[in-house]
């Protein structure tokens, strides 16, 4: 058994709670005021790869939670949902006032996050998908 099945084969239940602790993880890295968090300087454009990665995580985390292999309903389901959160994430900061700030890039940073990794998820996925039915088929 590979990897892609091996994680593909874990119950909806666990699924469910890592996406759950993933949501809840963005909202406070995103809603805690910016004195809360250690200030270093990276380079510039680093917070836009932080949103980009977080976003890009999630989308993997709920294409596999609601198993959209394939199933490109689904796949607008989250695409909808995590883009989404990801802009309400910037409204809330911009109407809680405790020092973080709107960024329309931000949250562009966050969508382009969410198209990849759903692009990174149906490629991954699709080889896997395609053995299992032919291998029903063969059944």
């Amino acid at each position: 058994m590979n990897m892609i099945s091996y994680i593909l084969s874990v119950r909806q239940s666990v699924r469910i709670v890592f996406v759950v602790f993933y949501i809840g993880c963005i909202a406070a890295l995103s809603l805690l005021p910016p004195d809360d968090f250690p200030q270093m300087e990276l380079f510039y454009g680093a917070d836009k790869v932080v949103h980009f990665s977080m976003y890009f995580i999630f989308s993997i985390l709920f294409n596999w939670t609601l198993k959209t292999e394939l199933n490109y309903f689904r796949i607008f389901f989250v695409v909808f949902m995590t883009v989404g959160w990801g802009i309400l994430m910037e409204f809330m900061q911009l109407d809680m006032h405790l020092g973080r700030t709107f960024s329309w890039y931000d949250a562009l940073a966050n969508t382009v996050g969410v198209i990849f990794g759903i692009f990174f998820y149906v490629v991954a996925t699709r080889k896997m998908v395609a053995n299992m039915t032919s291998n029903r088929a063969n059944c």
